[in-house]
């Protein structure tokens, strides 16, 4: 870490530098030029877990390269720095569509999103929301169940409920020698450098755990230059083979801790573990009840289409089965039954 902050000192040296010199003129209006560039090298995921290609940044902005030289690491503390601002490209055919990598910074939102929590009384309620709230009443609800009070309460969010900052101490024994071991100020480092940085964390709970967990995979099995139905298919793909159908495990088999961390789950498991696959990657999900099942809808450019991964799974002998797998609703009501549509997360 050290390291990076020399880095960073040195290139903000360089741009005052550039700016009293006026060596290199910035360009804040306008971005520079891209070049041609022929066989550009595949972008790598770095350690913050964004894509980026040193050799193609390079050869298509020789400015940066004339103050700060060819070094990979020096290259990307640029982009970070100024060059996303400027609107300069991490890697060929990056563009602003949709239909394109995950950024850090929404996967890095999806992690701290993890640990906040309604926190009532001082207790923390995950994935609750007010369903209910005056003067005589308040109610709160989770897709599951509910708490309810004959008077108002204060409800507040707290965004470290559930941030285990004795683990992250112990995981990370560097971070600890240089800021403590308060928790707010784990938290501080965790939510402004540790969390770009790709450091290690783990939640007070199982199901905050399973989402971290979610989190990681989505990021191992996205690759640059995925549309929304690839992605889709990725974690399709990845869930049935990494789950089976089973009860064995009792109540946790209903739910994303379930599957993530025994590979058993019921239908609500999968169902559940998916509408969170597509939290993290920023796709619009819900989750459908009816008939004693449950399976997910989810906006495939601009359109709703049905999808049932546990049964895509348990009809699958050789290979994985695509038979519930992004249709009409017309064409998944022929066997399932709608009663109510879920929002989880």
């Amino acid at each position: 870490m050290k390291n990076i902050k020399s880095i960073i000192a040195l290139i903000a040296a360089v741009i005052v530098t550039m700016s009293v010199s006026g060596s290199v003129q910035a360009a804040p209006a306008q971005a520079a030029p891209v070049q041609t560039v022929s066989a550009p090298a595949a972008p790598i995921q770095m350690a913050d877990g964004n894509f980026f290609d040193a050799e193609f940044y390079a050869a298509s902005y020789p400015d940066v390269v004339a103050a700060f030289g060819t070094d990979p690491q020096m290259l990307y503390t640029h982009y970070l720095l100024c060059g996303a601002a400027e609107g300069r490209l991490p890697y060929a055919g990056e563009t602003d569509s949709s239909d394109t990598l995950v950024s850090v910074d929404n996967y890095a939102a999806s992690r701290l999103s993890v640990f906040s929590s309604m926190v009532v009384n001082g207790k923390a309620y995950e994935d609750y929301k007010v369903t209910q709230q005056s003067s005589a009443c308040t109610r709160i609800e989770n897709g599951y169940c509910w708490q309810r009070w004959n008077y108002s309460v204060n409800v507040a969010t707290n965004e470290a409920a559930l941030f285990d900052a004795a683990s992250y101490a112990a995981l990370n024994p560097d971070i600890a020698a240089e800021c403590g071991y308060s928790a707010e100020a784990l938290w501080n480092h965790y939510k402004t450098t540790g969390v770009y940085e790709g450091r290690p964390v783990m939640a007070t709970t199982a199901r905050a755990n399973a989402k971290l967990a979610i989190i990681q995979v989505a990021q191992s099995i996205i690759t640059p230059g995925m549309t929304t139905e690839q992605k889709i298919h990725a974690v399709h793909d990845w869930m049935c083979a990494n789950c089976y159908y089973d009860r064995s495990f009792g109540n946790r088999s209903y739910y994303i801790d379930g599957f993530m961390t025994n590979g058993t789950a019921v239908c609500n498991g999968y169902a559940e573990t998916f509408e969170y696959f597509m939290y993290a990657l920023g796709i619009p999900c819900q989750t459908i009840w009816g008939g004693n099942h449950a399976w997910n809808i989810v906006c495939v450019d601009g359109q709703w289409l049905c999808i049932d991964v546990c049964w895509d799974d348990c009809l699958s002998r050789t290979g994985i089965s695509y038979k519930y797998y992004l249709i009409s609703q017309e064409q998944m009501c022929r066997d399932h039954y709608i009663e109510n549509y879920k929002d989880f997360f």
